[in-house]
């Protein structure tokens, strides 16, 4: 009972001196297409021939940091993301062996979940703070077209990425205003993707903030017969809390 005691003791003692810090975000991403895909056909322009617009979806973010030396801290992400587009076809073209028929109407989407897992050191922590780390991020979604006489004609999408990691935030002194860097990359072969994020935030009180800024991902893809090179990039907002 004593040793048990002693250990409740201790882990309130460690809690209750920050032991355990992190932030959560809840962010908004207005995201505008442009770029080619292809897939067992021609290359297709997404916004003339695909139709995709601006769309906007969510995005989360969890990062769990501890003062252990040796162990990486956690960031954890999601993003969810949506295009879809309309209209009249402009001519014929093919996409997965099928070939569109020019004046037809077309109905596209592009869906893709991506999920984020980062385990990254803190290797400055003061009004400048940098956090470099490895991402593993894994996209699943697919591409899809179709007309009222083809039926939906779709590429799928789904491969785990590792990808270097890092941020960067300057805290502008004896204000509540900071300004952070975030992105991850990676390039192989002739695949390359790009994640980066850049905003201004204001912190209210405990915590408790809002940040605004600028957000792209860029997609260079060549994989079991699709090939996308494409840019995915607008403003965006989020509430924030740092614990």
């Amino acid at each position: 009972m004593k040793k048990i005691l002693t250990s409740m003791t201790l882990l309130g003692s460690l809690l209750s001196a920050d032991f355990i810090g992190g932030e959560f975000n809840l962010g908004y991403y207005a995201h505008s297409p442009s770029g080619t895909i292809s897939y067992k056909g021609d290359v297709l322009d997404l916004n003339d021939d695909l139709k995709l617009d601006t769309q906007s979806n969510i995005f989360l973010k969890a990062y769990i940091e501890h003062p252990l030396p040796f162990i990486p801290n956690i960031k954890l992400g999601y993003t969810d993301f949506t295009h879809k587009g309309d209209g009249k076809i402009a001519h014929d073209f093919k996409f997965a062996y099928f070939t569109f028929r020019n004046n037809q109407d077309l109905e596209s989407h592009l869906n893709l979940k991506m999920y984020d897992m980062a385990l990254y050191y803190e290797i400055l922590d003061n009004w400048v703070s940098v956090d470099v780390g490895l991402n593993i991020k894994y996209i699943d979604g697919y591409m899809s077209a179709q007309t009222l006489l083809s039926g939906k004609k779709s590429a799928t999408i789904n491969l785990p990425v590792p990808m270097l990691y890092g941020k960067a935030r300057f805290d502008v002194p004896t204000t509540d205003l900071s300004f952070q860097l975030e992105g991850n990359y990676i390039h192989y072969q002739k695949n390359e993707i790009i994640d980066v994020e850049i905003g201004a935030r204001y912190t209210f009180i405990a915590g408790l903030g809002v940040e605004v800024g600028y957000k792209t991902f860029q997609l260079m893809l060549d994989k079991d017969d699709t090939l996308m090179d494409a840019d995915f990039s607008g403003m965006y907002g989020k509430l924030v809390w740092d614990f």
